[in-house]
């Protein structure tokens, strides 16, 4: 039986848009923060690397540095499968989060995840803890999460289900 097209892309097109998106947040680290201390994490690490301790205290292998980074990178790329996943399903529904090339889902998330959710539950330092650029990066990194997860979930569809 053949895999569906919502099934490759939800899956591919979440590890692609993740690994799109590390790119983009070292990419962008690399050449502007240059003055941001080795030790400060950005808020994505930041706020994984919390829930990778809290895990920690029911996961005693996970107490391990190297352990620990191991678990917040698969932690990030799962995050990413979920939400590409409830892209993929959302689109046919509505349209208009995919007719910019994902960069309305990318920002949305970015308002949800980086505005919303990590602030409230206190998985990073408050939004003004961090500078300029890494609000920037955390924005610019988002949209090409969502513009490689659309590219992805229209290929993975147009070539699994002609027609759709």
């Amino acid at each position: 039986m053949p895999i569906p097209g919502k099934v490759i892309a939800s899956v591919g097109g979440g590890l692609a848009a993740s690994l799109a998106m590390e790119l983009v947040q070292d990419t962008w680290a690399a050449a502007f923060e240059r003055k941001r201390a080795s030790t400060d994490l950005d808020e994505e690490v930041e706020a994984i690397a919390a829930v990778v301790r809290l895990l920690a205290t029911w996961v005693p292998a996970l107490e391990s540095e190297s352990r620990a980074r191991g678990a917040a990178r698969a932690l990030h790329y799962l995050f990413g499968v979920g939400f590409a996943s409830a892209y993929v399903a959302a689109v046919p529904r509505a349209r208009w989060l995919a007719s910019a090339g994902g960069i309305a889902f990318g920002t949305g998330l970015f308002v949800l995840a980086d505005r919303i959710l990590i602030p409230v539950s206190r998985l990073g330092r408050s939004w003004n803890g961090y500078s300029r650029s890494e609000r920037a990066n955390a924005l610019v990194s988002h949209v090409a999460y969502g513009m490689v997860l659309e590219i992805a979930r229209s290929r993975a569809i147009s070539l699994r289900e002609p027609g759709s």
